[in-house]
């Protein structure tokens, strides 16, 4: 009796040691092992794999890669997986590509068919996806194919067939713009950039008429020549939105009457990252875009960005000018700016706007100023430069203080020619950027250990990054430009 006692004991503990059995999604047709091993696990449990919700195609480069739509009521999340080195492996997840609603997705290749109503012909592998909407009584479906040119899978249409009426109304999907049909007539084009990357597709999302694209598409602007910021186009998931601050963090104000946010749903330009933010630059309509600050977890999982490399430099408003959020567009007026109302910090430039910071009223704010409204205070700048003629030689040492205060002092080496010529100089013209800035000079007789000598002085404000100066004397007649003392700073 002992014996069959310790038995069933044993028995029973061998019996608790094994492992429990995976209770995953309910699978409805037959899947390779690894995919079916895959949607085993118990993450997966309460969804279901229909029997039309899978299929395999080949990719363009003559792989094979599948597809799978896990449904649970109005939820579905949809899989790929490729083959490598014989067996399958996850690929990918998109849990906003699919419009969540009662219905069941299925999936099949559209090779050798042909879509009249968005003017396609599918001479390749291309996913059709189809839903039939238990509410809505209409099927809503999208084509993708591989483009060779860049091995991803792209969205190429989507189309709508109402039931009902059995009318068609169909996208048809390009890099830079999306053609609209009715019944397969073209209704026209919508320019602009829209996401297609099958990854973050967000069919929902999607605009649905032709003036609905036409009114929020646009394509994604080239920054000015020698902008200090540089972007990258981040692709992100489909079908989020993101509050957008004026400031990297959320003590810093919301842009658009404190309801700035982004969709995900159209291109958006990552600058760098700071203080646990990223700096971007989103369109909200074809007219109208904006940089602004979002959360630096709403990037993609394993998509970094480098820190923002930002100056830190004091500055001062010189006159009556504004801040804007959108200076590559519409340049919409945050708020109006004066000389010496607020506290300005200067960051990077683009173009002709500086990127600044403001603090006013005890709330800091960032954004754009027109560059020749703005004054910046570095190191103190010294520049020494002359001319050399066959009657007279001058020489300028020039002091460049704050940023744009100028000081010159020119002085006359030959003092006899210029006080017994017929035609002295009588001052001298500063130019800046080529532009007069200066038109006249105070002059005196000056004598140094080198001899007596004929000096002009001159003081001026000059305009925010200014690449060339030049001093230019002026006679009787005009001035001379050829005598122009060049200086380069």
């Amino acid at each position: 009796m002992k014996k069959f006692i310790a038995l069933l004991l044993a028995l029973l503990l061998a019996i608790c040691s094994l492992p429990a059995l995976a209770e995953g999604a309910d699978i409805r047709m037959e899947l390779p092992d690894e995919i079916r091993s895959f949607f085993s696990a118990s993450a997966f449990k309460g969804y279901t794999l229909y029997p039309d919700s899978f299929t395999v195609l080949q990719n363009g480069a003559g792989g094979q890669v599948a597809f799978a739509v896990l449904s649970k009521g109005s939820e579905h999340i949809f899989y790929g997986f490729e083959m490598k080195n014989g067996k399958w492996q996850y690929w990918l997840k998109n849990a906003s590509l699919l419009p969540q609603i009662k219905g069941q997705y299925q999936l099949s290749n559209a090779k050798g068919s042909t879509d009249f109503h968005a003017n396609l012909v599918y001479t390749e592998d291309a996913l059709s996806i189809a839903l039939l909407e238990e509410d809505l009584d209409y099927f809503r479906y999208g084509s993708l194919f591989v483009s060779t040119e860049k091995g991803q899978w792209m969205l190429v249409s989507l189309s709508t067939y109402l039931l009902n009426s059995r009318h068609y109304t169909s996208a048809r999907v390009y890099a830079d713009h999306i053609a609209y049909y009715s019944e397969g007539d073209l209704l026209g084009h919508a320019w602009g950039v829209t996401e297609r990357n099958l990854r973050y597709v967000n069919f929902t999302a999607f605009p649905g008429t032709l003036e609905d694209a036409r009114s929020i598409l646009s394509t994604p602007p080239s920054l000015p020549s020698g902008s200090q910021l540089s972007a990258a186009e981040i692709h992100f998931t489909g079908g989020q939105k993101f509050p957008v601050y004026m400031g990297p963090g959320a003590d810093y104000p919301r842009a658009g009457g404190g309801k700035a946010v982004v969709s995900t749903n159209d291109w958006i330009q990552v600058f760098g990252r700071e203080n646990g933010f990223i700096l971007i630059q989103y369109d909200i309509t074809a007219d109208q875009m904006r940089f602004g600050y979002i959360t630096e977890d709403a990037l993609p999982k394993n998509i970094s960005v480098p820190a923002l490399e930002l100056k830190a430099e004091e500055a001062v408003i010189t006159q009556n000018t504004f801040l804007t959020d959108e200076p590559l567009k519409g340049q919409a007026r945050i708020r109006s700016l004066s000389p010496g109302e607020s506290v300005v910090t200067f960051l990077s430039r683009m173009g002709d706007w500086a990127y600044v910071e403001i603090r006013e009223n005890g709330q800091n704010i960032r954004g754009f100023v027109p560059a020749y409204a703005l004054s910046r205070k570095p190191e103190t700048q010294h520049l020494l430069s002359s001319f050399t003629g066959s009657e007279y030689t001058a020489q300028a040492s020039v002091e460049i203080s704050s940023g744009v205060n100028l000081f010159a002092l020119i002085e006359i080496k030959d003092y006899a020619w210029q006080e017994s010529s017929a035609s002295p100089i009588l001052g001298y013209q500063l130019y800046a950027n080529h532009l007069p800035i200066v038109a006249l000079s105070s002059s005196a007789k000056t004598e140094s250990s080198q001899g007596i000598h004929y000096a002009f002085t001159l003081s001026a404000s000059i305009p925010l990054e200014t690449d060339v100066l030049g001093l230019c004397p002026l006679y009787a007649d005009g001035p001379h430009a050829w005598e122009t003392i060049i200086l380069r700073t």
